[in-house]
């Protein structure tokens, strides 16, 4: 699937031969998954259908095909990054080294910005004690992984943006995810500051930081370079190659085998959200187009306080459960005809996927943090409401600034 979507997208061929490998590989897998992907993928799923058997009744001029092949692009993109774990550092013999709060967060924010959900457990495990983690190490790693959402190229969630906010540019949108991320970093570090707690951190060399600042600039630099090749494609090109070149030289044979023969299968709850998404978003998007005059919304325009909000609605939704990509790919459609500006929009969904994620409970880096260092999920949800209240109004702040300067 990833080698036919990149060669499809490279020549401007159809791109629904890859997609439907997309879907069996993930019909195959689909019994593999947790319940609880299951059953969202299945509403999802679920949902779509009855909005595109609506869409068709009324004559929508949407092909049925859109909906197979709406986010195969962040399949493609998604399948590409994992192979990133392949070159992530292996942790120093030296124990008693121990790394500092800041330095702490921002190496998770900067192996996080490259290789996702992997550092989690690389930084957890080397500073894990009897199995559990502090509350400052848990979300020192945990908010400043996610951060990096706002301006990676190598999280899905740039994808996403690029996807449902058409025309956006990606190098116009960079700066201002770069200050969304430094002001939730900052809120980060100080909400731990003040525990004022004994702390054991990540060890940060400079050498280590060598894998994500280059890929950033590789990506940003042939974007400039070719800007007919999208981010997304870029990426899906770029991460195995680089994975290959960058790993540790003593155990390349064991990270390959387990990649392909347990990396990639893990993919599956993802490529199912991935697609259930793409059903209901272009199901809704299909309903939409099938009326001539459009939807009466009670809005007239989607600026920067419409944004705001939405940004505020889907983290709280996320709260719940539900991945800031459902609320993401339901918001698009139902804006999209009151023109919104492209930047604006990427914003929202950038910010919406850091903070979302970030601060939920239920989203599935803190619940993997939960589980796997003996986290109650309350406390959590304790820990991260206010930094979910304090986030909102730093991702105002960018976008009063925005508003301002645009």
């Amino acid at each position: 699937m990833l080698a036919l979507s990149v060669i499809c997208s490279l020549f401007h061929w159809p791109i629904w031969p890859a997609a439907v490998l997309a879907w069996l590989a993930t019909l195959r897998l689909f019994r593999q998954l947790p319940r609880t992907s299951r059953r969202q993928a299945g509403v999802l799923f679920g949902c779509g259908v009855a909005l595109w058997l609506a869409a068709l009744v009324r004559g929508t001029p949407y092909s049925l095909l859109h909906a197979l092949t709406i986010n195969q692009s962040l399949v493609m993109m998604f399948a590409g990054v994992s192979f990133l774990t392949m070159a992530t550092p292996q942790a120093k013999g030296d124990t008693h080294q121990i790394g500092s709060r800041l330095g702490t967060m921002l190496g998770a924010h900067l192996f996080g910005a490259a290789i996702n959900l992997s550092v989690v457990f690389l930084f957890g495990e080397r500073m894990q004690h009897e199995g559990r983690l502090t509350r400052s190490q848990a979300l020192l790693v945990g908010r400043g992984f996610t951060a990096a959402a706002a301006w990676s190229p190598f999280f899905v969630a740039m994808g996403v943006a690029l996807t449902y906010a058409p025309g956006l540019n990606y190098v116009g949108l960079v700066p201002w995810g770069i200050l969304a991320a430094i002001l939730l970093l900052s809120l980060n570090y100080l909400d731990i500051a003040r525990l004022k707690q004994p702390f054991v951190g990540y060890p940060i060399e400079k050498s280590a930081l060598l894998m994500p600042c280059l890929l950033a600039i590789v990506v940003i630099g042939l974007h400039l370079t070719w800007p007919d090749l999208s981010i997304p494609l870029i990426i899906a090109m770029v991460s195995p190659l680089f994975s290959f070149l960058l790993m540790p030289k003593d155990n390349r044979r064991q990270r390959m085998h387990h990649q392909f023969t347990q990396g990639l299968q893990r993919l599956a709850p993802q490529f199912a959200l991935f697609l259930g998404a793409g059903v209901i978003s272009s199901g809704l998007a299909a309903l939409l187009a099938s009326f001539p005059d459009g939807l009466d919304l009670p809005l007239d325009h989607f600026g920067h306080w419409q944004a705001w909000f939405s940004l505020g609605l889907i983290v709280v939704v996320s709260f719940t459960g539900i991945h800031p990509l459902i609320g993401i790919a339901t918001l698009a459609p139902l804006v999209a005809p009151l023109n919104p500006d492209p930047t604006l929009l990427g914003l929202l969904f950038l910010m919406s996927w850091a903070l979302g994620t970030g601060s939920s409970p239920l989203s599935g880096s803190n619940l993997a943090i939960c589980v796997r260092y003996q986290i109650a999920v309350r406390d959590m949800l304790h820990w991260n409401l206010p930094y979910a209240i304090v986030g909102w109004l730093c991702c105002g702040l960018v976008f009063g600034l925005h508003a301002a300067l645009s």
